[in-house]
């Protein structure tokens, strides 16, 4: 006898997520062909068909997109066979919520559980078979957003795209990494008022997300990742242009990918260099800069709001705002805001 899966295991935290809610769900059907349609509209058209030719398929869709990532919950009310082809122009995270399903995704034949999700790259040939009340959190992401984002890693654009191990094992520390940031990810778009939904602090969580699937899952670039082969000289001269850049955009969503290419180097290259001629990081500066205009702002507006200026400036977490506040200024946000009200 099967033990019941407990809510944290892997895919069974989301069981009671509280994102998926009435107020997003994109359909309830009881029509195959109505099905594959709304399906089809978020990921791709595809072939789909019950296990037993002719029993009736039900499905049940929600949807919440966010910048350029896209969450969706879907499950079907009986095993179904699911033939996408390539999936093309995204990547596709599925983390089974409960329950199985198989996938043959390129020369990889598995079975997808709460505990091995399934990572599908564009290029990929996919086939899957999902067993009914089985539901799966899925995370769509534009294949352009990822070529880009490894771009500015590697610091040049690759011949190929990037291909992952589409096996993603949620117990490996980079696939536990992940799904702790997924996790997050769900909580924070179920709150209105999380810092999530400031671009500042959303574009962040992209590059964070990425990040943790390139340097954590297997994949095609990994010897590119940990050495490019191509050495570049560190010159001030970028460094600097990065400093500036950075002072005129500070009040923009910037990531380290972004400072990477303004700069043309590659993301190793820019650490590099801020450690050897600034003795800091590229994003410890950019906070720095962002500390200044909050500590400006608090300073000649006596009436403002420190929650509202520190999220304006991209600091989400308010305890760890007002430490780094304090170390810089020797007194609390709330502090000077009193002081310049006396």
């Amino acid at each position: 006898m099967s033990q019941e899966p407990t809510p944290g295991d892997g895919g069974n935290r989301f069981l009671r997520t509280p994102l998926f809610t009435p107020q997003n769900q994109l359909f309830l059907l009881n029509d195959l062909n109505a099905i594959r349609e709304g399906v089809g509209g978020v990921f791709k058209p595809h072939d789909l068909s019950p296990l037993r030719p002719g029993e009736r398929v039900s499905a049940r869709m929600h949807h919440v997109s966010r910048g350029r990532l896209s969450l969706n919950r879907l499950e079907y009310g009986t095993t179904v066979d699911i033939d996408p082809g390539r999936l093309e122009s995204f990547y596709l995270v599925q983390v089974p919520i409960q329950g199985r399903a198989r996938i043959k995704c390129g020369g990889h034949s598995f079975i997808s559980t709460p505990e091995l999700a399934s990572l599908i790259s564009p290029d990929l040939p996919l086939w899957m078979r999902w067993e009914a009340d089985a539901p799966q959190l899925a995370l769509r992401i534009d294949q352009s957003e990822m070529r880009h984002h490894c771009a500015q890693h590697l610091g040049y654009v690759p011949d190929k795209a990037l291909e992952f191990s589409p096996e993603l094992d949620l117990r490996s520390p980079g696939g536990r990494y992940f799904l702790q940031l997924l996790e997050m990810l769900v909580d924070a778009i179920a709150q209105s008022q999380h810092p999530i939904h400031q671009p500042l602090v959303l574009k962040q969580f992209e590059s964070v997300l990425l990040n943790a699937l390139i340097y954590g899952q297997p994949h095609n670039f990994r010897e590119r990742m940990e050495g490019d082969g191509r050495p570049r000289s560190i010159s001030p001269h970028f460094v600097r242009r990065t400093e500036e850049y950075m002072r005129a955009h500070a009040h923009e969503p910037l990531t380290i990918e972004q400072l990477a290419e303004y700069a043309g180097v590659s993301v190793r290259t820019l650490f590099a260099g801020f450690r050897e001629f600034c003795d800091t990081s590229p994003m410890a500066y950019l906070r720095n800069l962002r500390l200044e205009q909050v500590h400006l702002e608090l300073s000649s507006q006596p009436q403002a709001s420190v929650t509202d200026v520190a999220f304006k400036w991209g600091f989400a977490h308010l305890g760890r705002f007002a430490q780094e506040y304090k170390r810089r200024y020797g007194c609390l946000p709330s502090e000077t805001l009193r002081f310049r009200a006396e």
